[in-house]
This record gives C-alpha cells, sequence and structure tokens, in this order.
C-alpha cells in the first residue's frame, strides 16, 4: 500500500514539473506561472497538515516507531521534531480548527504555527468551547494578517471572549514573562577562530531597550564611512556602536547627548496602571512587541530621572511640561512617544537619530509645542526646513510659507508610512493632524501592526464585530 502512495505521489510530483516546463514566457504564462506557485503553496500546507494528521494518530496509536522515526530522522534537528510532533499533537488535541484550515490549504504552515504559539498562552482556564471561538476568530484574519501578527493576536484574545478577566490575566502572565527573562538571560562570546568572536545574547526587555538606545546614540552614520569605501549595513554600524561604548566605558568617559537629550529609554503607561497594578506598559525602542508589567514599571521608576507624561483616554500626551524655544526633554520625549522615528516618508531613522522640528518655524512665531513638533532624521530636517536667510521680501523682512499641517491623506506615491507614525509629504507636509482632546495625532492604524498597542487595537475591532 504504502508504494502505491509513492508511486501516486511521484505521478503528481511529475505531472507539475511537466506543467512548469510547458508555461512559456508571455503575460498569459506568467499569470499561469502565479498561478501553479499558488497551487504548490496550498498542497504543500495540505501535505503537511496530512503528515500532522497521521502523527497524532500515530501517537494516539501507540506506534511508537513512526514517533521514533520522526525523532531519529536525519533530515531534522532534535528540536525541529520535537516542535512538529508538539504541533501535531496541539492540533489533534486542542485546536482542531486550525488543523483543519491547514489540512484544507487555507493556512500555511509558518501560519498555523504562529497561531498555535499565540493560543498556547491563553488562560489554561479556558473552555472547549471557548478555545473554539478563538479559533474563529483568529481563522476570520488569515487571509490579511502574516504568522507574526497573528501569533501576537491569537495571545490576547481571552479580552474578546473574557474581558472581565483580561487585566489580571495579563498581569499574571507579564509576571510569569518578567520571571523567565530574568532567569533565561544569558550573554555568550565564542571565538570562530578566524579572526571574529561570535555574541550571542538574551536580556529581558527594559534592559535590552536600555543597550539598544545606547547603541543607537553611539552609531555612526552611513556617510561617515565615505573615506574607507565600504557601505556598511545597519548591524555593521551596529557593531561599531557596540565598540564604542565599550571604550567610552574603558576610559570612564561619559555617553555623547544627542538630539538635545542624553540617550533614554521612554516607558508610557496610564494612571489606573500605575496605581491599580493592572494593564500593561509600552517601552519605546523595543520594537513595539514586548512589554513591562506594572510593577517592572514601578520598580524602574525609583532608579531613573522621570519626565512626567500625563495620558489620556485614547493613550496619548495630554501634558508634557512648559514651552520653550528649544524642545524640551519632556516634550522630546512626547514626540518620540507618538512619532517614533522619522516621520518623512520611507525614512527608518530611529528616535536616537532624530531631531525635533517645528512645522511652523519658531522665528515666524510658530510655538514649542506638540502640536506643532514632529522627529525628522538630521538629512530630511535640512529638506523641509524653510531657510530664513534666502526668504526676504523687498523691505528685507523675512517671509516663508511654511509646511501646512495636512488633514487628508498624503499625495498618492510619496508617503511610505510605518504603522502608528506620521509622515511628511514631498512639500515638507505632514499628514499627521496636531493632537487635541477630539482629534488624537495619531489615529490607531486599522491594520494590525508589530505593537502590542496596535494588536489591542485589533483584538477590540474583532469584538465590536462579532457582537
Amino acid at each position: 500500500m504504502s508504494e502505491t502512495v509513492a508511486d501516486l505521489g511521484q505521478r503528481y510530483i511529475a505531472a507539475l514539473w511537466d506543467a512548469a516546463a510547458s508555461i512559456g514566457a508571455d503575460q498569459i504564462a506568467m499569470q499561469r506561472l502565479a498561478g501553479l506557485v499558488d497551487s504548490i503553496s496550498e498542497a504543500e500546507a495540505q501535505l503537511a497538515g496530512l503528515r500532522l494528521y497521521l502523527l497524532h494518530e500515530a501517537k494516539l496509536s501507540a506506534a511508537d516507531a513512526v514517533i521514533d522515526g520522526v525523532r531519529q530522522s536525519v533530515r531534522t534537528t532534535p528540536a525541529q521534531a520535537t516542535a512538529t510532533l508538539r504541533l501535531a499533537q496541539d492540533l489533534g488535541d486542542r485546536f482542531p480548527l486550525i488543523g483543519a484550515a491547514l489540512s484544507e490549504g487555507s493556512v500555511s504552515v509558518a501560519q498555523a504555527e504562529a497561531i498555535v504559539a499565540g493560543l498556547r498562552k491563553l488562560p489554561a482556564r479556558l473552555t472547549r468551547a471557548q478555545l473554539i471561538e478563538c479559533q474563529e476568530l483568529i481563522l476570520a484574519h488569515a487571509d490579511t494578517l502574516g504568522p507574526g501578527e497573528l501569533r501576537i493576536l491569537a495571545s490576547r484574545l481571552v479580552e474578546v471572549i473574557d474581558p472581565d478577566h483580561s487585566d489580571a490575566e495579563d498581569a499574571t502572565r507579564l509576571a510569569r514573562e518578567e520571571t523567565a527573562a530574568r532567569r533565561d538571560r544569558f550573554l555568550h562570546l565564542s571565538p570562530d577562530f578566524h579572526g571574529s568572536m561570535r555574541i550571542t545574547g538574551q536580556l529581558p526587555v527594559a534592559d535590552a531597550a536600555l543597550l539598544a538606545a545606547q547603541l543607537d546614540a553611539l552609531m555612526p552614520a552611513a556617510s561617515t564611512y565615505g573615506t574607507t569605501g565600504e557601505t556598511p549595513s545597519r548591524g555593521a554600524r551596529r557593531a561599531d556602536a557596540l565598540v564604542l561604548l565599550t571604550q567610552h566605558a574603558a576610559s570612564g568617559g561619559t555617553l555623547p547627548s544627542h538630539g538635545v537629550d542624553r540617550p533614554q529609554v521612554h516607558i508610557t503607561l496610564n494612571y489606573d496602571t500605575l496605581t491599580t497594578g493592572l494593564g500593561e506598559v509600552s517601552v519605546l525602542g523595543a520594537g513595539g512587541v514586548d512589554g513591562l508589567s506594572a510593577g517592572e514599571a514601578r520598580r524602574l521608576a525609583c532608579d531613573a530621572r522621570l519626565i512626567p507624561m500625563v495620558l489620556g483616554t485614547p493613550s496619548r500626551p495630554l501634558d508634557v511640561g512648559r514651552t520653550h524655544r528649544l524642545f524640551t526633554p519632556a516634550l522630546r520625549a512626547a514626540l518620540v512617544e507618538r512619532d517614533q522615528g522619522c516621520v518623512f516618508p520611507g525614512c527608518t531613522a530611529t528616535p536616537a537619530g532624530c531631531e525635533a522640528h517645528h512645522i511652523i518655524p519658531w522665528w515666524q512665531g510658530g510655538a514649542t509645542c506638540l502640536a506643532n513638533g514632529v522627529l525628522l532624521c538630521p538629512f530630511h530636517h535640512r529638506l523641509v526646513e524653510p531657510d530664513p536667510a534666502n526668504q526676504r521680501n523687498p523691505n528685507g523682512r523675512s517671509t516663508s510659507t511654511p509646511p501646512q499641517v495636512c488633514r487628508g491623506s498624503p499625495h498618492p506615491g510619496t508617503s511610505i508610512r510605518r504603522a502608528g507614525r506620521g509622515s511628511i509629504n514631498a512639500t515638507g507636509c505632514s499628514n499627521s493632524h496636531p493632537a487635541s482632546r477630539d482629534h488624537p495625532a495619531h489615529p490607531t492604524p486599522a491594520c494590525l501592526t508589530r505593537s502590542r498597542r496596535s494588536c489591542l487595537s485589533a483584538v477590540r475591532r474583532i469584538s465590536t464585530n462579532s457582537s
């Protein structure tokens, strides 16, 4: 029987090769090629689903020879074999709808693995009916979300099916994750015996964010390598920053300031989170994915120079200090929390590499406030900043038309926005309106992003659609 199945499989694969060889090179052929690739991807998912189903059946039937064959196979690592067997068991016992979607080709293997990884983080007290509901909710988004986003969303579905206990569950989960992060921290330095030292490690998110802030502040600009003839990657420049950091420490020197402030890590939390201990704290500079518990935030606050930032219900800054000609550390902190980097279309500069820019220039009466400020990297700051010295009327007085605040969409093709970020179009115009109590400076994006804040918005959107 097994030989017959093998022969059948080989015949289908041979047919696919024949189809690929006869596609041609015209426009219609390219469409057929795309369709063939999609069909193979779907078949790949279906075969993976069938294999996982058979492994689960083998486990139920105590077919140890099959399980041992997977563990001892030279075509996979022991860790991968263990993960495969665990996935097969979870799909068969706990998440049958995900297994069925994989077998139908509705989700890819990567999506199924990510969804299951997120669902595993749900409270153990959930009933089977609640788990079924969670699977139905997450599968409704499989066509529009990638594996990483599905994993985050799946882990937060308790806020949809059991909102009354979600805050307490989050507090317990965060405390558990922080304990594990402290326990599992490590740093390894091992020579590769070819002139380099390999560095691998893992840190709790707050400690890692502090390290990242220092490295970003010290990271040389790509333009500084012009004389060397090399074009280093961001990873190479960050490695150079690490060397600079160790040299500063070895010489007892002080770290440089950047962007009118020394490197900092910003955390934001609502007043209720601080006082009740329930809820999650955002750590800027950690990719927006990791968070802290309120308890950990209070611990950090005991040994930190605090910048007060009052947050309203939509979690936007309402009050961050006094107004000066230069942006104060408090205002810069608010700009970092809101913009998260250079807002110019397509620019990926981090907050540490940005400067605060007046939308209406200070020399034209523009206020130094959150509504009139954005973060720009030095290159784009020079690009959009009006020059008062070059704009004078016949009477010798400065005249300029400052960049206006746009309330509509950016010009087509001029803005490549990162989720949750404002952007400035080619004329220097911001497409995010000033913050006010009626209009948040940056509305929550409609699609799920990598940050937990946006994931929470997606959970709430799912809850609204399902009610």
